[in-house]
């Protein structure tokens, strides 16, 4: 299984306006383009990839959504998984608690925040983290481990006490010395993924 994590700046609380995802809901936009990079092919989901959503933004503390193949009748458009977050957020509205809370087939929130969820997936077993980052080792000469854990950040990048923290566990992986966007990320290391068969 494949797994990303990507550290938002997005706003915690419903709040949030569909028709203006940018700016309402602190790029909400992007954090919606991640997961459809994340999970969808030409006509169908993966079912090797899973990916967290952690929002770090106000209103609320930090809450995560999970988004896994499992989900179905879940159409990949910005608007449509924006929906599916706020429907989350709204459902998981003042509560603090890091249990997690089923909203829909494949796709959960919890007030577990980005350590939490790094000591998590250590607890599964996976032992395979890259941070991907600009400064980071080329990719290219990289052997990706099974069951990789691939953590990035959105425009404004990811706290630095979070970034230390999975490099405990990780290393830093560069695709290039520009900045791409977050969710071309994602679509370059599936593709590198998927063309030496990495799960």
């Amino acid at each position: 299984m494949r797994t990303f994590i990507l550290w938002s700046h997005a706003i915690t609380s419903p709040e949030f306006s569909l028709k203006d995802l940018p700016s309402s809901g602190k790029r909400m936009d992007l954090v919606a383009r991640c997961v459809i990079a994340a999970l969808w092919l030409s006509h169908r989901i993966r079912n090797d990839t899973r990916i967290f959503i952690v929002l770090n933004g106000a209103p609320e503390p930090p809450k995560t959504l999970v988004f896994h193949p499992e989900i179905r009748k879940v159409a990949p458009d910005e608007r449509s998984i924006a929906s599916w977050i706020r429907k989350a957020l709204d459902k998981f509205r003042g509560r603090r608690d890091k249990n997690w809370v089923e909203l829909y087939n494949g796709i959960k929130i919890s007030g577990r925040s980005f350590q939490d969820i790094i000591k998590d997936l250590l607890e599964e077993g996976c032992r395979n983290f890259y941070l991907l980052h600009e400064r980071g080792e080329d990719i290219e000469n990289v052997e990706i481990g099974e069951n990789p854990v691939f953590v990035l950040g959105d425009h404004k990048g990811i706290a630095k006490n979070d970034e230390a923290f999975v490099l405990r566990h990780g290393i830093k992986l560069s695709l290039e010395k520009r900045s791409y966007l977050a969710s071309s990320c994602i679509s370059v290391v599936q593709w590198i993924c998927d063309r030496k068969d990495i799960y």
